[in-house]
């Protein structure tokens, strides 16, 4: 379908679950800006406005793109309807961005499935599962051990007990901390508030950092009972020179081990869990700069000016 027509078909789709929904905020807006994928709500006026990249009118957009497009719109949507700001805001500001990021892999996969619950959208499972599977065919999975991408892993792995059926298998188990995964993830499918969420993900927090410097320590504890041993076989009569070089490989060993701990708890840096930058990379080669906002020539109706000689 042409560009303008999946924009009139989007917007189309959304007012008909807007009207589904009984109108619970006063008016939606599809804004086509050009810039980024997003939704806002106006808490003055009660407008909520669903954000797209621009499209170019005249370009192509298939039907996969298309369904794309109205998952995501019910995904943000879904937020409005079911995400309370609040607890989120302060968890952030008492525990920093990476558990804020927790929060965001825990909730996306419960609003999804208060959305699917509500009956607003019929086919909304349908749409979130097929979005879920165009990001991870994009970009691929995680690696079951990195922690930066613990959020995304939750946002995936919560999906898949809503029952959506994903091209790539749990890989819970093969983490290092799936005792933890499991009970958050389990805990949160039955969350009924973004509150509960959030003391959720609080404890998985703690839960992680604790495990980690349980595994620094038993790192330590390891490094400094091979050094003994080495020393120890110094001592039998090794020559200096062969000493001299072990303690430089206890050294490199030593540092090689620094490192590895700064890698094992890196909180920075991780995929981004909501869809946005997705979409925004799927509307990259039919994009335009335009703003529907912004009025535009029309061919058929030009406009003339009134010119005063003086």
């Amino acid at each position: 379908m042409l560009g303008l027509d999946a924009k009139r078909g989007v917007e189309a789709t959304l007012e008909r679950v807007y009207n589904a929904t009984g109108n619970t905020f006063d008016r939606l807006e599809v804004v086509w800006s050009g810039k980024t994928a997003g939704v806002m709500k106006d808490i003055h006026s009660g407008v909520v406005s669903v954000t797209f990249p621009g499209i170019d009118e005249t370009k192509q957009v298939s039907k996969d793109l298309f369904n794309q497009l109205i998952g995501y719109a019910l995904h943000e949507l879904g937020h409005v309807w079911f995400t309370v700001d609040s607890p989120w805001q302060r968890a952030r500001e008492e525990h920093g961005a990476f558990v804020s990021s927790l929060i965001n892999g825990l909730e996306d996969p419960r609003i999804e499935k208060c959305v699917i619950d509500s009956g607003y959208a019929p086919n909304a499972r349908q749409l979130f599962e097929h979005l879920t599977n165009q990001v991870l065919n994009r970009d691929g999975y995680v690696e079951p051990d990195d922690f930066k991408n613990i959020p995304f892993l939750l946002a995936i792995e919560g999906r898949r007990l809503n029952g959506y059926d994903l091209v790539f298998p749990s890989i819970v188990e093969a983490s290092p901390y799936a005792l933890h995964l499991k009970k958050a993830l389990k805990a949160a499918h039955k969350a009924a508030s973004t509150k509960r969420i959030v003391e959720i993900a609080v404890e998985l927090y703690a839960a992680l950092k604790q495990q980690q410097k349980q595994r620094q320590q038993e790192q330590q504890q390891e490094q400094q009972q091979k050094q003994q041993q080495q020393s120890e076989g110094g001592d039998q009569g090794q020559p200096q020179a062969s000493q001299e070089q072990g303690g430089d490989q206890d050294q490199a060993s030593q540092e090689q081990g620094d490192q590895d701990d700064d890698q094992t708890n890196p909180e920075e840096g991780g995929r981004d869990v909501e869809p946005d930058r997705h979409i925004e990379q799927e509307l990259d080669g039919i994009g335009s700069s335009a703003d529907r906002h912004i009025p535009r020539p029309h061919p058929a109706a030009p406009v003339y000016e009134e010119i005063h000689f003086i």
